[in-house]
């Protein structure tokens, strides 16, 4: 939309100052019609610039919000995996332990082994939930940045795009007084 806005506002000031020109009234009041338009031109410009800084800090403030609720779901799943994993290792060792008491009586010659598979079977499960914890706090670090670099384009995109609106209402006004004033005749 904004790349036919500023063409199509441009046409009708156009328009305007055309209509103006060849209408019937004298020179004083014909000028005093085309400064009041272009007031009131510079007045809608003013005001479409301060509507447009708006949208632009009501992006930015969205994205911004965005990007917290991505990091708090990160770091919440973060802590999860960790809890989970952790919870998972000690009912697996309680299972491990329970296991090595009942068979203690039986199996006395094989204790020693049995403690050796125990203790490696910990190892590798602390082993696995360290590494599950890591992965899953590098997932929330790698998103993160990648969230918020999109919200800040957006915010600047947004910006040049109001300031060249701004722009082009501005040079557009001041280019149709001009004409309307080296045309008039002088009195």
């Amino acid at each position: 939309m904004g790349n036919k806005l500023v063409p199509f506002l441009f046409g009708g000031a156009v328009g305007a100052i055309i209509a103006l020109l060849y209408a019937p009234r004298t020179g004083a009041e014909t000028r005093a019609m085309v400064a009041e338009k272009a007031n009131e031109a510079w007045g809608q410009a003013q005001d479409w610039g301060t509507q447009a800084q708006g949208n632009l800090q009501q992006v930015y403030q969205q994205a911004t919000a965005k990007g917290q609720e991505v990091l708090a779901g990160a770091q919440t799943f973060a802590q999860n995996a960790a809890a989970r994993g952790q919870q998972m290792y000690n009912t697996a060792a309680d299972k491990v332990k329970q296991a090595a008491q009942g068979a203690k009586p039986a199996i006395a010659d094989q204790s020693d082994q049995l403690r050796e598979k125990i203790e490696a079977a910990r190892e590798r499960i602390a082993a696995q939930v360290l590494k599950n914890a890591q992965e899953a706090q590098n997932a929330a670090d790698e998103a993160i940045p990648a969230v918020a670099e999109k919200a800040e384009a957006a915010a600047d995109a947004a910006a040049d795009k109001a300031e060249a609106a701004v722009d082009a209402a501005a040079d557009a006004a001041e280019k149709a007084v001009d004409e309307v004033q080296e045309k008039a005749p002088e009195e």
